[in-house]
Parts: C-alpha cells; structure tokens; sequence
C-alpha cells in the first residue's frame, strides 16, 4: 500500500492551558475592556465604574492581590439588585454615589492571592478585601443591598466547591458561599483574576 511510510503514531501529549497572561491585572482589564471588538470589551462596564468612582489604577498593579472582575452581566446584575436612592433599578453605575461604587469596587479586591493553586480544599476562608472596616456596617441610602447583613470588618468568604454544579463548571471557586466564578485563576504578573457572571452581595455568611 502507498503512503504508509508517511504514517504518523496518533498518540499526542496533552496540553493545559497555560494560566498565566503575562501581564498585570490593569493590562489585562484595559486590554478586555477599551479593545474595538466585543472579545475585548468583556469588561468595558466595569472599567466604567472605575472610572467614574475614581479608583487609581494602581490598586489593579500591586503585587499578592486578588481580583474579582465583573463582566458585562454581572453589571447588569448589580443594577437590577441593588436599588438606588430612588429606590429603583440602576441602568448605569452614575445612578449610584460614587463613594458607594468605590467602595463596592474595593470589596472585590482581596488583600492575598486566593485561587485553585493556593485555596485549602472545600474549607472556607475569611479573607479581607480592600473595602474599609466600617463600609459594610449599616446600608447605604444610595446603594441598598437586597437582604443586607452587617459585614463591619469588609471581609470576604472564598473557597473551591468540592463538586461541579454544572457541566461546564468543574470545582469552581465561590464567593460567599453564593457566586461561582465563570473564569477562575487568571495567574496576573501581580496576582490573580476571577470573573463572575452576576452580582455578589458584600454580606460575609456565618458558617
């Protein structure tokens, strides 16, 4: 027979994805967020809140972070839970204090690097957030948290699931004990990335 000789062996060595972006979480999040295609405007929402609560870039460019980015959803989601002065839905996140978009901003910023490589097996962690002591102690008037529990200290709970809720979401990483990551640990130069798909309340669950 003819060609036999071409015959390759049809086993392959696998690859995983490799975590790392090389790059830190800024690069990343302007690169995903102000790009000219829908691919890299995943977090264009988010990069608004940023800027019109003025938070300095810097705190997405220091080292032994962990950040929580919201997509496009997530933002949505927040605006449909979190009621406004008014008492009504958002559409923007101008419809909100900016003091009150900071501070929720800060929330997802955990003070260490939390993610699959890291994270204790199943057990919970309290682990704190940028958010000051104090943010979370009474509800805001301009950014009223449904169902809101006292969080005085702005801590955070994260953990890996010991299952997988769906098919497309193996041992995902959990916030609170109520949002699963979509996308979990982004290895950042200076930490690491997890991206949710809905909103994630700032109060910190007794166990």
């Amino acid at each position: 027979m003819f060609g036999l000789d071409l015959q390759k062996d049809y086993d392959r060595t696998p690859h995983t994805l490799d975590p790392h972006i090389y790059k830190t979480a800024w690069q990343y999040l302007k690169e995903r967020s102000r790009g000219t295609t829908s691919t890299n405007q995943i977090f264009a929402s988010m990069m608004d809140a940023i800027e019109y609560a003025g938070i300095d870039s810097n705190e997405y460019k220091v080292q032994g972070r962990t950040y929580i980015f919201l997509n496009a959803a997530a933002s949505k989601a927040v605006w449909a839970n979190v009621k406004t002065v008014k008492n009504v839905a958002a559409t923007k996140w101008a419809d909100y204090p900016k003091e009150d978009v900071k501070k929720y901003f800060q929330y997802l910023i955990l003070q260490g690097v939390y993610d699959h490589y890291t994270l204790p097996p199943i057990d919970n962690m309290t682990v704190k957030t940028l958010a000051p002591e104090g943010a979370f102690t009474i509800n805001s008037t301009g950014f009223v948290i449904p169902a809101f529990v006292s969080n005085p200290t702005s801590q955070m709970k994260i953990k890996v699931l010991n299952s997988s809720p769906s098919n497309t979401a193996d041992y995902p990483i959990q916030f609170n004990n109520v949002v699963n990551a979509v996308t979990s640990s982004i290895l950042a130069t200076n930490g690491t990335i997890h991206v949710i798909g809905t909103y994630l309340t700032t109060n910190n669950p007794e166990l």
